[in-house]
């Protein structure tokens, strides 16, 4: 954690790797749009499936992220840093006694766009990839600090879900089935990691001060 707070080229390439892990999740979209493209037997309709997906993951993070950050620059740092640091852990006990279970969409395969975007919002919001920015957002001294690092994550998270989709598209199902792991499992165990981390290093804090940008 050290290490990706000491510089910006750092948060850059740890927001992008995020971003990554975070797309290469199925329960994030990709898969949905995996099953529309082989219902319909044609890989273009994976490609209009999984950009209102990706859209939607953008805004429920961008939801969770604005939050922190006006938190972050309009209340002292120390205790935005222990209340951000005291959630992710809570929201990662709570991921943890519940990863077999994710946001499930009940409309069926027949969906528009509008439908996509407002399942993948509500997965990404209930999901908390939003708090794992809280490390970039604690340490940054500008608002526009955070501009670059969102960016990255965002891009990062939409070219895992293309790749991804699109190995499991033309490889098969069957193929992909063999090498499933429980990503919900590991992404509540980095919430707590994260928030325990966070935690320690708001104890070596002394009160901050109100910023405004």
């Amino acid at each position: 954690m050290t290490d990706i707070l000491l510089s910006h080229d750092s948060q850059l390439i740890a927001a992008t790797l995020l971003g990554a892990f975070h797309g290469i999740n199925p329960a994030m979209g990709w898969l949905f749009a995996v099953f529309l493209a082989v219902q319909r037997n044609d890989a273009r309709v994976l490609f209009f499936a999984i950009f209102p997906i990706a859209l939607g993951q953008m805004l429920g993070d961008g939801v969770v992220i604005t939050l922190q950050t006006a938190a972050r620059f309009h209340f002292p740092l120390h205790t935005v840093h222990l209340f951000i640091s005291s959630f992710i852990i809570l929201y990662g006990l709570f991921r943890l006694f519940r990863y077999y279970r994710h946001f499930k969409w009940s409309g069926g395969l027949k969906v528009g766009y509008g439908q996509l975007i407002l399942w993948s919002f509500l997965a990404s919001s209930t999901h908390g990839s939003g708090l794992l920015f809280a490390p970039f957002i604690l340490s940054a001294e500008r608002l526009t600090d955070l501009i670059p690092i969102w960016v990255v994550h965002e891009l990062g998270m939409l070219t895992s879900m293309i790749l991804i989709a699109l190995l499991v598209y033309y490889a098969g199902m069957a193929k992909f089935r063999k090498y499933i792991i429980n990503f919900e499992l590991i992404w509540a165990v980095l919430l707590l990691t994260v928030g325990l981390i966070l935690l320690i290093m708001s104890g070596d804090m002394s009160g901050g001060s109100v910023h405004h940008h």
